[in-house]
């Protein structure tokens, strides 16, 4: 990975990868794991605001500590490992419509110094 890779896509593939390999059998990771699907599509596509955001921060911990096996426990680590680094990324999707790396659908490409 480097300056063009988005680190918000980054984590809505490996969200995508967690929620198609759920079993289903618990609401917490069937549901919201496609809801922080949901959310980061929103982000990338330019659509989502900043209670969307706040809003998958709490999926975060809701499915973390209430899904029931060790999948849905750790998918969302990739989100909140990419708050927690690159949080100005999710920033400035949100209230630039601004993708850095320049792949997201949410509008123009800024040019990172490298």
């Amino acid at each position: 990975m480097d300056e063009h890779s988005c680190m918000v896509d980054v984590a809505r593939y490996f969200m995508e990868f967690c929620m198609s390999e759920s079993c289903g059998k618990c609401i917490p990771c069937r549901s919201g794991t496609a809801q922080m699907y949901e959310l980061l599509s929103r982000i990338t596509d330019g659509s989502a605001t900043q209670r969307d955001l706040e809003l998958l921060e709490e999926l975060c911990e809701m499915v973390s500590s209430a899904s029931l096996c060790g999948l849905g426990q750790s998918a969302p680590n990739p989100v909140i490992s990419t708050l927690r680094y690159f949080r100005e990324e999710y920033m400035e999707h949100i209230n630039q419509k601004l993708c850095r790396a320049g792949v997201c659908e949410c509008g123009t490409r800024r040019e990172v110094a490298v």
